[in-house]
């Protein structure tokens, strides 16, 4: 169990990382953003706050 908390806490670590220095460099490039792209990267920031629950959680249900 503590080795799946350890990569939880690492892939949504990541994936918040990804999420802000995406959404920074959409907001700042200055160049038109096709839906495709924001597409993307409204997925990978659902993907991040799913990982952060899970995360809580199974760091929760430890503490516990």
């Amino acid at each position: 169990m503590r080795m799946l908390e350890w990569i939880m806490v690492i892939v949504t670590g990541l994936l918040l990382f990804s999420t802000v220095v995406c959404g920074l460099w959409l907001r700042f490039s200055g160049q038109k953003i096709e839906a495709s792209s924001l597409d993307f990267h409204m997925i990978v920031g659902l993907l991040a706050v799913a990982a952060t629950v899970v995360t809580i959680i199974l760091l929760m249900i430890r503490k516990g």
